[in-house]
């Protein structure tokens, strides 16, 4: 096929380029209504592991397929979530506003930015563990909960990522056309080395009962 061959490595960049490009995009739209944020971002998440670091091809079939798959369970956790994001921006507008009154003020702010990676960082696990597992509303956000506090060091520095994308991307607009994908991509680097042994587990579940 010379040239033409889909599996050069030229064809293979340009598609990871363009998925990158395009599935931010779809990130994005799907999350305009903002209940829908959840499944948007589980099926980045999950596009992202399965076709950008794997070598699975139609993105965009996977994108749409994920997002349906956990539309249901995906709104709901994030009508949880978006109270819980409203109030952290809501204290720490009020903080920051201390830091201009007192040296004490100041100290109590930047106290409240490091506590608040702790619930942000449990927030970054919630889709992706919907993308990979079957969970309703309450055992996904139990097990994210214990998932994020065994992890902590990770957790931190999954919150500190996400925090600093959304730093960017307020000076940097147009970054919001690849960050999603920038994100999803270094979260999924610590969250499959953490998912991992239940997957693992779960797939063996799957072929015992299978070979029963």
């Amino acid at each position: 096929m010379g040239i033409f061959n889909p599996d050069l490595w030229f064809y293979r960049i340009t598609e990871k380029i363009v998925d990158i490009l395009l599935l931010s995009v779809f990130w994005l739209a799907c999350s305009l209504p903002v209940v829908t944020l959840g499944p948007a971002t589980a099926a980045l998440y999950h596009t992202v592991v399965r076709c950008l670091r794997g070598n699975q091809r139609n993105s965009w079939g996977v994108f749409f397929q994920t997002f349906r798959a956990n539309l249901k369970v995906g709104v709901l956790t994030t009508l949880v979530v978006i109270p819980v994001a409203v109030a952290l921006v809501f204290i720490q507008g009020v903080l920051y506003q201390g830091t201009a009154v007192s040296q004490a003020g100041g100290v109590i702010y930047y106290a409240f930015l490091v506590f608040s990676l702790l619930p942000i960082g449990i927030g970054c696990y919630l889709f992706p563990v919907l993308s990979r597992f079957t969970f309703q509303v309450s055992g996904l956000l139990v097990n994210c909960c214990k998932l994020a506090i065994a992890n902590l060091p990770w957790t931190v520095l999954i919150g500190l990522i996400f925090y600093a994308a959304v730093v960017i991307c307020s000076v940097l607009y147009v970054l919001i056309f690849v960050m999603p994908v920038i994100v999803a991509w270094l979260h999924s680097l610590i969250l499959e080395r953490i998912f991992k042994p239940y997957i693992d587990a779960q797939r063996a579940g799957e072929e015992n009962g299978e070979t029963e």
